[in-house]
């Protein structure tokens, strides 16, 4: 959905394979939802939401041992969310 430009069902979709993950334990498909919702978040222009999920990517897939690659795409994203959010403070058109 997300690559077909359907954000708001793709983010709602995401939130319940969160939830359902989530209840269960099933940490690394929770984490691997909150990645993406991320995602969706970010295109959608949330970034306080991109952040959150992104974050708590990283803290679910340190609890589940995954692997560098994994965990470094997360905190990446991390990353990118906050340099976001930093020139969103410093720009001289925000709202």
């Amino acid at each position: 959905m997300q690559f077909q430009g359907k954000l708001d069902e793709a983010a709602s979709e995401l939130t319940h394979c969160i939830l359902d993950s989530e209840v269960h334990e099933w940490t690394r498909l929770a984490a691997y939802a909150r990645q993406h919702r991320g995602k969706v978040y970010f295109d959608q222009g949330n970034l306080d939401g991109a952040l959150a999920d992104f974050t708590a990517a990283v803290f679910l897939r340190e609890k589940d041992g995954a692997d560098a690659d994994e965990l470094d795409s997360s905190l990446l994203a991390v990353a990118v969310v906050e340099s976001h959010i930093a020139a969103r403070g410093t720009s001289p058109l925000r709202a």
